[in-house]
């Protein structure tokens, strides 16, 4: 068989980079009609998303049966591949976890999961083929987990699968996985519905706006607004670790090394090396150079190397890369916090703060010492800008009014995070989107703006996300029907 050029290069790559987790190709044998098919770990989560398991059969690798009560929500994120799920192993309580998907056995370790936090709640490791080490999967904390190996329990042969199973269409546009929540909505009108939204929203902003109320008992304004949009920089996996290095290097202190902040973040950040002498790129050596004279003062402060999460990080997103755009950031608008509580008030654009910011080095590279890009990018995208707005800046501004006791800004806050249009969705939403709405045009229809998005988040953290039933003993349906009974009311 011959393979084009893009199939063999493809090949070889992956086989390089993933050689545990990359299985080309799975032969038939040669007198039953030899077919190569090419066999991945997203056909294994479609599998078992799909649940196309014999059920009654399937069982742990040392015999005990397995009653999979809810497979879990498919992440898309780094960590585990399968969240919230609830199995049951033989006769023992239901449990409530993280699933963890591989090829092989041996992936787990491969991988180094058993020294990886993220991977501390995983309950059951699923592989397809049971091969190579005899080994029980741990977890960090040392905890045995339970193993399925599948390839005894497909409902067809694998081939039939792969054949069934369109796997571009996963997680989002496959099948129909949504709740019973699909139906309990439809109870409600239109009306009803956008105002169950819309009070979600005002409860999930609520709660932003009372942790940066907190915040502000302890700190200054100035250091508490640097904390938080520091920690939206973060992303996902690096959001406490930006916070402590905000906490680690305080917006008082970056004041007043303004023009060293660069070196001054790298380096209590730990991205420096202890030493240059054979460092050979030149933003490395100008960094170091202003770094030693200040780390005598700051060595207390340096965070150990474990604070942050490098892997499983799209590169425009490393941390060296965030931290850049934090400095660059920091020189455009020393005063940022003024600026964005005056337009909040003046109905200015406050995204427009956190947009167009450069820096000669970081427009062109993503980690330090990194490969120059061919085109240069912006450090902070208008996506990103917008869910700091949403997420940080009107939180916190109506935080500080309310600390103030400045009710008229207060209440501009709100009004402007209200009138924010909605974003594209992210992973959590088109789950929570798929979970209520029976089609994504319903869904467009009632999530127009932000509140509204983020309201349905609100309701699919306070209820799917905490459901273990898989809707059996869910309480959403009586909301729905408070929340009718209360409108017939008024």
């Amino acid at each position: 068989m011959v393979l084009n050029r893009y199939t063999a290069v493809r090949n070889d790559i992956l086989r390089d980079a993933h050689p545990t987790v990359f299985a080309p190709v799975v032969l038939r044998d040669a007198d039953s009609n030899y077919v190569p098919i090419p066999i991945s770990e997203r056909l294994v989560h479609a599998i078992w998303y799909e649940q196309r398991l014999t059920s009654n059969t399937l069982c742990t690798i040392d015999g005990r049966p397995v009653r999979v009560i809810f497979p879990g929500w498919w992440n898309v994120e780094a960590g585990p591949d399968f969240r919230n799920a609830t199995v049951q192993i033989g006769d023992g309580p239901e449990l409530f976890g993280d699933i963890e998907i591989h090829l092989r056995a041996e992936d787990w370790f491969q991988h180094r999961h058993e020294h990886d936090p993220l991977y501390n709640d995983v309950v059951l490791h699923v592989v397809l083929w049971e091969s190579g080490t005899h080994r029980a999967p741990r977890t960090r904390h040392g905890d045995t987990l339970p193993q399925v190996a599948l390839q005894h329990h497909l409902v067809v042969p694998l081939e039939t699968l792969y054949d069934e199973l369109d796997l571009d269409a996963y997680p989002y546009g496959a099948g129909k996985h949504g709740g019973n929540c699909v139906k309990v909505i439809s109870r409600l009108s239109a009306t009803a519905i956008a105002e169950l939204l819309d009070a979600a929203g005002d409860e999930r902003f609520a709660h932003k706006v009372s942790r940066f109320a907190r915040w502000l008992h302890r700190a200054a304004p100035d250091q508490v607004f640097y904390e938080g949009w520091m920690e939206a920089l973060g992303y996902k996996v690096n959001k406490a670790a930006f916070r402590l290095l905000a906490q680690r290097v305080p917006h008082d202190v970056l004041t007043e090394h303004r023009i060293h902040l660069a070196a001054l973040l790298f380096g209590v950040a730990n991205f420096l090396p202890s030493f240059t002498t054979k460092a050979d790129n030149a933003q490395i050596k100008r960094l170091w150079n202003v770094w030693w004279k200040l780390r005598p003062d700051f060595a207390d402060k340096i965070l150990t190397p474990d604070t942050w999460r490098m892997h499983g990080i799209r590169p425009a997103n490393h941390p060296h890369r965030r931290l850049g755009a934090a400095g660059a950031l920091l020189k455009k608008h020393p005063d940022l916090m003024e600026k964005v509580v005056d337009a909040t008030e003046g109905d200015g654009e406050i995204a427009k703060f956190f947009l167009h910011v450069r820096d000669d080095y970081w427009s062109r590279h993503c980690t330090l010492g990194g490969r120059l890009q061919a085109k240069p990018a912006e450090l902070i995208g208008a996506a990103r800008a917008q869910e700091i707005v949403t997420n940080i800046v009107l939180p916190f501004v109506a935080a500080y009014a309310r600390t103030g006791g400045d009710h008229n800004l207060e209440a501009k806050a709100h009004s402007r995070y209200a009138a924010l249009r909605g974003m594209e969705a992210n992973s959590l939403l088109r789950l929570a989107n798929r979970q209520f709405f029976a089609t994504p045009a319903i869904a467009r229809r009632f999530l127009k703006t932000e509140r509204r998005q983020q309201g349905l988040m609100q309701v699919f953290q306070d209820f799917c996300l905490n459901d273990k039933s898989v809707c059996q003993r869910c309480h959403f349906p009586e909301l729905v029907d408070r929340w009718a009974a209360t409108r017939s009311e008024a």
